[in-house]
């Protein structure tokens, strides 16, 4: 859901977010055993890279003072570091 600030009508000056949402794909093509670890550590790759990106954004929203939406971005993080998505030896 998009929220904002009510306004009158009429002209602005501003910063704008232009929000373009892409159709998700999901790949179900099947890996052979030997590809298992392979993938795995591109997703564990992947899940860091994305933590590291949520934590420079926090950061950022921390500096710019904006409140509101650090404690739904620790939640996001809390997710991605849980231990029930990392590999078990």
């Amino acid at each position: 859901m998009i929220s904002g600030i009510l306004a009158s009508p009429g002209i602005a000056f501003g910063k704008a977010l232009l929000l373009k949402e892409d159709e998700i794909v999901i790949d179900r093509k099947k890996i052979s055993a030997d590809q298992v670890d392979q993938e795995v550590e591109r997703f564990l790759s992947g899940r860091a890279k994305a933590s590291a990106q949520l934590e420079t954004i926090k950061r950022k929203l921390v500096k710019r003072s904006v409140k509101k939406k650090k404690p739904s971005l620790k939640g996001i993080l809390c997710c991605s570091k849980m231990r029930s998505w990392s590999r078990k030896s």
